[in-house]
């Protein structure tokens, strides 16, 4: 394990490798506590700048998702309807997807004199970006006392902590809950993805008992919502080992990071790399997350593979989780300007893109194409798609951005594909064989290494988008990025759209 873990600094097909086996181990149930500390005591010997290349790897196709997306938390528990209304739908405007913060909601319905359910579903049908849900139990949103939902946020003004440093304990309004409980089901439909809390696994007192989550995660899954799981860094070592076989015992989508006061390594950026390191390696929906770091965390995070970075509108508590400094983070922050600075300052050196209305367009396309056969469907051991394109097909965009073909009209015997992703993944299994031109040649490589592993005649033309076309009797162009099709199929006329 260790000569694999090091080969996969430099080397994609190694880190091709080692992606597989954990894939195969987790389609089989078999990531066991064992084979995670193996992979942790090496990640463990390596220096800042070795996770930084290692984790880059891991987020790049078809390893993990390489893009970056940023999600926004509207919700505040003092604000009016109409307010949160407004925050919904300017982060809409902008293609960012909205983390709702149950206990916010139900607390804004109780002041209108609404179900909280209504005003869920005011917002679904003013928006159509992925709707996150969080703070949500096993009787619909939680529901907290105001020590609580107007905390200053002192644990990171202060810096580091372990559990409150106001010795609050994690208190619930249970019979206020349980006063909404018909409309659980109701959440979990209308959401694109269910957020659940693992971090009583780490710190007694600090969050919901984990059989009420495992219940929570078990009904989301009943109706194909991604699960997204919150952990601690802790210590970096135990804590942060007990945080992630939480998440993978709960099948859990989409690791969610939480960094910041609750980083407690002696090292504190290289653990958080760290983190990011083996989240990205483990994490069965290829999607890493976080909703707690500080600046230098969340820079260092973002060249280590970081994929989704939580923030949030002023007074919401996500305003200030992320992005900030210590004495500097605090409520009232405005998170969202500050991240996307900092994103936009960091991806200039990366091969990655920032997630907007294009993107998931694109990914709305390809989901209508394939008919919705996408993650967790699978192509050998790897997935159709990543998490990110599960929850764009659980949004209402699904039904906004279709194509006029779809994968069940593809026919040819010698097919050309001009681009190397999913799309080619799933056209390559209808075809006698295949010729594959992508400009990135990783992509292309790796591509044809996965369809001949299972049993795909697929070649590669390095580039070459004329040889793809000439060799083969049809020829598709795979994007869905109109604008990039369009000019495709402009210089090259045989090739056709799927689109």
């Amino acid at each position: 394990m260790m000569e694999l873990v090091r080969e996969s600094i430099n080397n994609l097909d190694a880190a091709l490798e080692l992606r597989e086996l954990v894939l195969e181990k987790i389609n089989k149930n078999k990531l066991n506590e064992s084979f995670i500390l193996e992979i942790f005591d090496e990640i463990d010997k390596l220096s800042l700048d070795e996770l930084i290349k290692l984790g880059s790897n891991f987020r790049k196709f078809p390893l993990g998702c390489d893009l970056v997306e940023i999600a926004v938390g509207p919700c505040l528990s003092t604000l009016t309807k109409e307010e949160l209304l407004e925050n919904c739908i300017l982060s809409d405007f902008f293609g960012f997807p909205i983390h709702i913060c149950g206990y916010a909601i139900a607390d804004i319905a109780e002041k209108e004199n609404l179900k909280p359910i209504d005003i869920l579903k005011e917002i679904y049908n003013n928006i159509s970006v992925p709707i996150d849900i969080d703070h949500f139990g096993k009787y619909g949103p939680m529901r907290f006392p105001r020590e609580i939902t107007e905390c200053c946020g002192y644990c990171y003004y202060i810096g580091k902590a372990k559990g409150c440093p106001l010795g609050r304990i994690y208190k619930r309004l249970i019979d206020k809950e349980k006063e909404h409980k018909d409309e659980f089901l109701d959440w979990i439909k209308l959401s694109s993805s269910v957020c659940i809390n693992v971090v009583e696994e780490q710190v007694e007192g600090h969050a919901p008992p984990l059989e009420e989550m495992r219940y929570v995660a078990k009904k989301a899954k009943e109706y194909n919502k991604v699960v997204e799981g919150i952990f601690h860094i802790g210590n970096g070592e135990d804590d942060l080992i007990e945080g992630i076989k939480a998440c993978i015992d709960l099948d859990v989508d989409v690791f969610v990071v939480e960094g910041a006061p609750f980083n407690r390594g002696k090292d504190r950026l290289k653990t958080y790399a760290k983190a990011i390191v083996l989240s990205r390696i483990l994490c069965k929906g290829g999607v890493v997350g976080t909703n707690g770091a500080y600046e230098d965390e969340l820079r260092i995070g973002l060249r280590a593979g970081l994929n989704v970075v939580l923030t949030g509108f002023p007074y919401n508590h996500h305003g200030y989780m992320v992005g900030y400094k210590p004495k500097e983070a605090k409520r009232g922050n405005f998170g969202l300007r500050r991240v996307i600075k900092i994103v936009r300052e960091e991806i200039k050196n990366l091969n990655v893109r920032l997630i907007d209305k294009d993107i998931i367009k694109a990914i709305s396309y390809g989901n209508s194409f394939l008919r919705g056969e996408i993650y967790p469907n699978t192509l050998g051991n790897f997935y159709i798609g990543d998490a990110h394109w599960r929850v764009i097909y659980n949004s209402k965009l699904r039904n906004i951005f279709k194509t006029s073909k779809t994968i069940d009209e593809i026919e040819g015997k010698s097919i050309g594909l001009l681009g190397g992703r999913y799309i080619s993944w799933t056209i390559a299994k209808k075809a006698d064989e295949v010729y594959i031109s992508d400009k990135d040649l990783d992509v292309e490589r790796l591509t044809i290494k996965i369809l001949n592993k299972n049993g795909i005649n697929a070649y590669p033309c390095k580039g070459n988008d004329k040889k793809a076309i000439a060799m083969s009797d049809e020829a598709y162009i795979t994007t869905f990025i109109p604008e990039l099709a369009y000019k495709i199929k402009n210089k090259y006329k045989k090739a056709k759209l799927l689109f």
